[in-house]
C-alpha cells in the first residue's frame, strides 16, 4: 500500500510534468493507494486552477473510478500538528507523512523532504 501526495497526482495528470511518464506507471500497478482527503482537495483544486474546472473534475472521477484508490481515513490531527511544526514539510505534506505511519504504509511522491521525513519515522 503506497500514501499519494500531491506530487504524484499532479504529475498523473499534467502531461507536461516532468514526472509524468513515472506517475503513469507508478498509478497503472495493482498495489493499493490511498489519497488523505486533504490531498485529495490540494490536487484537485491546483489542477482546476492551473487548467481549468473541467480538468480538475474529470481528474478527479479518473482517480476515484480507479479499484485501487480509496481515500484514507482521517488520522491524528495532533500528530499532524507535531510534524508541522517542525516547519520542514506543508501541513498537506505533514497529512502524507501521518497517513503513511498509521497505516505502515509507503509513500508515492516524488517530494525528496517527504521521503526524508518518512525514513525518520520508521523503526
Amino acid at each position: 500500500m503506497r500514501v499519494a501526495d500531491t506530487s504524484a497526482l499532479y504529475a498523473l495528470f499534467s502531461e507536461d510534468d516532468r514526472f509524468h511518464k513515472r506517475a503513469l506507471k507508478d498509478v497503472s500497478g495493482p498495489d493499493p493507494i490511498v489519497v488523505p482527503s486533504e490531498i485529495l482537495v490540494e490536487t484537485i483544486d491546483l489542477l482546476a486552477y492551473r487548467f481549468g474546472h473541467g480538468a480538475g473534475k474529470r481528474a478527479l472521477d479518473s482517480l476515484l473510478q480507479l479499484p485501487h484508490v480509496r481515500v484514507a481515513e482521517k488520522v491524528e490531527l495532533s500528530a499532524v500538528g507535531e510534524i508541522y511544526s517542525r516547519g520542514k514539510l506543508s501541513l498537506a505534506d505533514a497529512f502524507v507523512v501521518q497517513t503513511c505511519v498509521a497505516l505502515g504504509a509507503d509513500v508515492l511522491a516524488y517530494d525528496r523532504r517527504i521521503v526524508a521525513e518518512l525514513r525518520k519515522r520508521r523503526p
